[in-house]
């Protein structure tokens, strides 16, 4: 009989030390996952950050190659992003990007990268089977339509620009600069357009 209590004392003590142990890993778990999340993410937009980009974007490319994939690089930048934080104050400014973002993920897949690469830039990656060129002008018709219907009051819009790898570059840097340039084409083509 002292046995059996013994037994049950055991495993009643073992069970909360388990339990303890448990409940202890579930801490540690979340907060590596935050520190993560800090490190990658962006405070204020939730999307993820540059650094993120840099490291995220020597897998993909990689793996672009080995499985002879697709890696299509959007630049993205606000137009009369600076009039908002000029007429209205950063505070305005914020909100702004924040809406934006919450149209990045309405817009995109959920394993789409999506990066505030600075200010009012951002880069998308889009990593498929094939080159599409008509679909990603339909998402992106679709993105900049949704920004200029939500942010109306701020006459805020968006010009982009892309790139493919491996057919126009095999790194990131060269993929940026090729899609920035195609960015800034089409945002002084907007200008020339408004002017006439």
């Amino acid at each position: 009989m002292r046995e059996k209590i013994k037994i049950k004392i055991l495993q009643n003590m073992l069970e909360e030390i388990t339990s303890k142990y448990d409940y202890f890993i579930s801490q540690q778990n979340e907060k590596i996952r935050e520190t993560f999340e800090m490190a990658v993410k962006d405070r204020l937009t939730g999307l993820y950050n540059r650094q993120y980009l840099d490291e995220y974007s020597k897998q993909v490319l990689g793996r672009v190659q080995r499985h002879e994939n697709v890696l299509i690089l959007i630049f993205i930048d606000l137009d009369n992003f600076k009039y908002v934080n000029d007429t209205y104050g950063h505070t305005t400014g914020d909100e702004v990007l924040q809406k934006v973002a919450e149209i990045f993920k309405n817009t995109f897949r959920n394993y789409d990268i999506i990066v505030r690469y600075g200010g009012d830039e951002f880069i998308v990656l889009l990593e498929d089977k094939k080159y599409d060129l008509t679909a990603i002008e339909s998402m992106m018709h679709s993105f900049v339509q949704r920004i200029e219907e939500k942010l109306k009051k701020f006459n805020i819009s968006a010009s982009y620009g892309y790139s493919v790898a491996p057919n126009e570059a095999k790194n990131i840097q060269e993929l940026i600069e090729i899609a920035d340039e195609r960015m800034y084409i089409q945002k002084q083509k907007k200008k020339c357009h408004q002017c006439l």
